[in-house]
Formats: structure tokens, sequence, C-alpha cells
């Protein structure tokens, strides 16, 4: 069972590095790391809940994960509005991309709060 100890630490210390990185400097890039990573260490929790038994951990990389959902839903919303836009429409929907970067940017700052708090070493 040491290699899997290993393995959860590795992927712990992963995800502490990605949302210290975020913490850091809030980018696109580096909230999709956290969103990666994170889902790749809940993934492995999940799967070895019955040998390694951790729900309090667990539930932490949920609240993490759910933390950054609105941010990374703006985000893919906006580059959908910009790859699917004829260059005639851009102008009329110019309110629809201030809206969309808008909203990006808020939950963003919400993102960047709540991770702040959030510790997954200890």
């Amino acid at each position: 069972m040491n290699w899997l100890q290993r393995a959860i630490r590795r992927e712990r210390d992963a995800l502490e590095r990605a949302r210290r990185r975020f913490i850091a400097k809030p980018t696109e890039k580096r909230l999709h790391d956290v969103r990666t990573t994170g889902r790749r260490f809940r993934s492995l929790l999940e799967d070895v809940a019955d040998l390694v038994p951790s729900r309090k951990l667990l539930a932490r990389v949920k609240r993490a994960a759910a933390a950054t959902d609105a941010a990374r839903d703006a985000s893919i919303a906006l580059r959908l509005l910009d790859a699917a836009i004829d260059e005639g429409e851009r102008q009329s929907a110019s309110w629809l991309f201030a809206q969309l970067r808008q909203r990006e940017a808020e939950a963003t700052q919400r993102a960047h709060r709540r991770l702040r708090h959030a510790r997954f070493v200890r």
C-alpha cells in the first residue's frame, strides 16, 4: 500500500502546486490546470475509496472543482461565440461579448477567493 499512499501524495501535491500558481496569477490556463489536476486526483480518490478512505479530502477536491465551474463555463461560452460568429455580426454582438467577459472576470475572482482558502496538503 505504500505505492498507493505515494500516488495519492503525488497527486495531492500536484493539485496544491496548481492551486498556488492560480492564486499567484489567476489566468485561464492556470484555472484549467487546477481543474484537470483536480479531476485526475478526484478520480484516483474515488477509485481507491475502498482501500484508502479519504472522504474529507475528496470533499475538499470536489469543492475546489465546483469553485471553478462558473469561470470555466464563461470562458468556454466566450470561445464558442467567438468561433461561431461572422465578422459582420461581431459589432451587433459586442454587448454579449462584454457581458461574457464580465461574467468570466467575476467568476474567476470568486474562484480565486475560494481557492485561496483551500488546502490539500498539511
